[in-house]
């Protein structure tokens, strides 16, 4: 296409949005959703489950609340809790809760949108999803490349593996 066509977005469109689910590219995508009312797959890494919110949790809301919650379901359970394991439930349910408050949130600006969990750094695996979510939806015409990792240290401190950890999503997520 001409490189100085305009980019045309409308509510026909579907866009996919990589890391969509949470944080400032959440934000983006419901502002979307309130300027155009198109579709989006928000695409991310953290598993959002099928089944509904444990009863326990229904009435926390604050951090602390949480997770007083949480621990005490690891010691009735018969676990030795430790702060790890809280942390780890507690971030594994407010990730949820986000990515459906983003999902909510683009239905009631007048968008549509689905959630896909997917590591964006595996072809084989994005590309069946995406044919899947294209078949209900219709054809991904826009994306908005959003995913990432951190690895904030100073640059000697950096390791191969901290490198591919930032890169791979970004420019292999971007190429898949």
């Amino acid at each position: 296409s001409n490189a100085h066509s305009p980019i045309m977005i409308n509510q026909n469109s579907v866009c996919a949005i990589t890391g969509g689910g949470k944080g400032i590219t959440a934000k983006s995508a419901i502002k979307l959703a309130e300027e155009y009312k198109c579709k989006f797959v928000l695409l991310g890494r953290s598993p959002l489950p099928k089944t509904p919110e444990s009863a326990w949790l229904q009435d926390c809301s604050s951090e602390t609340e949480l997770k007083r919650q949480i621990l005490e379901q690891l010691v009735v359970g018969g676990e030795k809790p430790t702060p790890m394991m809280v942390q780890k439930q507690y971030q594994a349910i407010s990730s949820r809760r986000e990515i459906e408050q983003t999902l909510a949130a683009i239905e009631e600006a007048g968008g549509k949108a689905e959630y896909l969990s997917v590591d964006i750094t595996d072809e084989s695996l994005l590309q069946e999803k995406l044919i899947e979510v294209e078949q209900r939806l219709g054809k991904i015409t826009a994306i908005v490349h959003g995913a990432g990792n951190l690895a904030d240290k100073p640059i000697e401190k950096k390791t191969e593996a901290d490198f591919d950890k930032v890169y791979n999503p970004k420019v292999k997520g971007l190429s898949n």
